[in-house]
């Protein structure tokens, strides 16, 4: 009898955790801080629907009320995120994409031009930065998301420019785009002064037949603009830890494209490039 006891014990013992791991469910977080253990039955439009744990009986919630689904197979679903501030509301349905850790993504440069933001200048700084880096991958140690896969996902999550990312941390970017690295910055130009130059030069010809001279004089102007660039540049980790915050200024910049000097100084110089 004894024995087998201790059999139906063990037997139970080893039923458990598969059983435990069999029912894992579904975790479903409301916008006023309740977590409820479920099963999720239907996502629709403007409602959810669920059952609680070990109950066939089927409740709706509206959405308005979930922050968000965390599925038993780990994917996660975000909705109304209560904790995210009004000035930076996630949309509806709105869902995280897979993290790739060893991943980077370059993000949309903020760009600011005599003191004005200039998102489209933002970009062709994020495309150029991009394009460098694929012009020879074999020196980058780790692998790069496409920028415009990048800018998608920003936009999907509300984020359509540069300076709106100044509301989000950065962990909380690396999420939304997928990506553990994360190269950003800051691009301001400003106008400094146009410099004109003028040439003069005299040319002399002389008729010895008609003994006569004659004299030709012609100027030439030049013009240069002059512009006070600076371009801070940083990266974090997928924790939104800093890992490089440097600052460069290109010497007598003539256009506004010569950010693209420092741009390209600090690509060569970042950990995950060889030279």
């Amino acid at each position: 009898m004894g024995y087998l006891k201790i059999s139906i014990l063990l037997l139970v013992g080893a039923l458990l955790p598969v059983n435990g791991q069999e029912n894992k469910a579904d975790q479903l977080y409301l916008t006023n801080g309740e977590l409820l253990e479920v099963t999720i039955k239907k996502v629709e439009p403007n409602t959810i629907t669920y059952s609680f744990f070990g109950e066939d009986l089927e409740n709706i919630a509206e959405k308005a009320n979930v922050a968000k689904i965390l599925f038993k197979n780990g994917r996660e679903q975000l909705f109304s995120d209560s904790q995210a501030s009004a000035a930076s509301p996630r949309p509806v349905d709105f869902e995280y994409p897979p993290m790739k850790a060893n991943e980077g993504a370059v993000l949309p440069f903020e760009f600011v031009v005599d003191g004005s933001q200039s998102p489209e200048n933002g970009i062709e700084a994020q495309e150029f930065y991009y394009d460098n880096l694929m012009r020879k991958p074999e020196r980058n140690t780790i692998s790069y998301q496409d920028a415009e896969t990048t800018r998608n996902r920003l936009r999907a999550a509300g984020v359509k420019e540069a300076v709106d990312m100044r509301d989000y941390d950065m962990k909380e970017i690396a999420k939304i785009v997928g990506a553990g690295i994360l190269v950003t910055g800051k691009i301001t130009v400003d106008y400094r002064t146009t410099t004109s130059t003028t040439t003069g030069s005299t040319t002399t010809k002389v008729d010895t037949k008609k003994k006569k001279v004659k004299s030709y004089s012609s100027d030439y102007s030049t013009s240069s603009d002059e512009f006070d660039t600076k371009v801070d540049f940083k990266i974090y980790d997928m924790n939104g830890n800093k890992v490089v915050d440097q600052t460069r200024r290109p010497f007598m910049a003539s256009t506004r494209e010569n950010y693209v000097t420092a741009l390209n100084y600090f690509m060569k110089r970042t950990p995950y490039y060889q030279k």
